[in-house]
């Protein structure tokens, strides 16, 4: 048969790889919508944290009931514990500790999201906020300088001659 028909072995064989590449990106984009469904549990957990406590860790214009019901918040045990890590590290260098670069890339990813000013309760919201307008303002003068440098270059009064 191969040698009657070898189309059809190459469709065949054409066919089961395209199926498996298929298999593996459907793969792929569950593990990704994963991790997007774990920060969004992660910011909601944050924001139940900051904003009405839980467990272990409560804002300051709350007090910890002794007697707390089970939490709903899957993430929040998890963020609990990083929250209470972060706030006591004693590694304070570039690079610094694992654990709390992921805090700071949480409470990054919430800045980024919150639409709350100036009454987020979330610690270093308002610094993000103010830090990304800062890049932004870093990136558009970067751009201005690009533009002024091809100007200039097109009018021949930057280091080539114009054609």
């Amino acid at each position: 048969m191969k040698r009657i028909y070898p189309y059809i072995e190459q469709e065949l064989v054409e066919s089961v790889v395209e199926a498996d590449s298929k298999k593996q990106e459907r793969k792929r984009k569950i593990e990704e919508k994963k991790v997007y469904t774990q920060l969004y549990e992660a910011m909601e957990a944050l924001l139940h944290i900051c904003k009405d406590g839980c467990r272990i860790i409560c804002p300051r214009d709350k007090m910890l009931k002794g007697n707390q019901i089970a939490c709903n918040f899957p993430a929040c045990k998890g963020l609990e514990a990083l929250v209470h890590h972060f706030s006591g590290c004693k590694t304070r260098v570039p690079g610094g500790c694992g654990h709390c670069k992921r805090m700071w890339q949480l409470l990054e990813i919430h800045s980024r999201m919150c639409n709350e000013r100036d009454s987020c309760k979330v610690p270093l919201c308002r610094h993000f906020k103010e830090k990304i307008q800062q890049q932004c303002k870093k990136d558009e003068t970067k751009w201005k300088l690009l533009v002024n440098k091809v100007i200039a270059a097109k009018n021949g009064s930057y280091l080539f001659s114009s054609r």
